[in-house]
C-alpha cells in the first residue's frame, strides 16, 4: 500500500509500535480511501530518508479496531509514537511541512 511501510494488525501492534526501541509512524487508512494517494509520496519521501532511523507502519482499519483506542475518526490517520508515546498526529491530510515538523520532533531535530 505504502511502499517500504510494514503492515500492522491489532494483534502485533503494541510489540510492533509502543514497545519498538525505535520510533514509529503509523498511518491508520482504508485502502480504498481516494486520500490516500494524497499523503503517499509525501509519506513515501520520509521513509526514504528516515526509514533508518524511524519505523513507518500502515494499519488496514476494515480489518483492524485498534484505531478506536486512539479516537481515530476520520482516515488517513498518521500517528507519531516515540518511547511508548503518542507525540503527534495528523488525522487530516498534512501539508508536506506539517509531516517534516512531526518527523523532525520524533527524531527530537528541534
Amino acid at each position: 500500500m505504502f511502499e517500504g511501510f510494514k503492515e500492522v494488525t491489532d494483534k502485533d501492534f503494541y510489540k510492533a509500535v509502543m514497545m519498538n526501541p525505535k520510533p514509529s509512524v503509523v498511518v491508520f487508512t482504508d485502502p480504498n480511501n481516494p486520500a490516500n494517494e494524497q499523503i503517499k509520496p509525501i509519506l513515501e519521501k520520509y521513509q526514504k530518508l528516515y526509514g533508518d532511523k524511524i519505523d513507518f507502519f500502515y494499519m488496514d482499519v476494515t480489518k483492524n479496531t485498534s484505531f478506536e483506542d486512539f479516537g481515530i475518526f476520520n482516515f488517513p490517520a498518521i500517528l507519531y509514537f516515540r518511547d511508548t508515546m503518542e507525540l503527534d498526529r495528523h488525522d487530516f491530510i498534512p501539508t508536506e511541512e506539517m509531516v517534516e515538523q512531526a518527523i523532525k520532533r520524533l527524531l527530537r531535530m528541534v
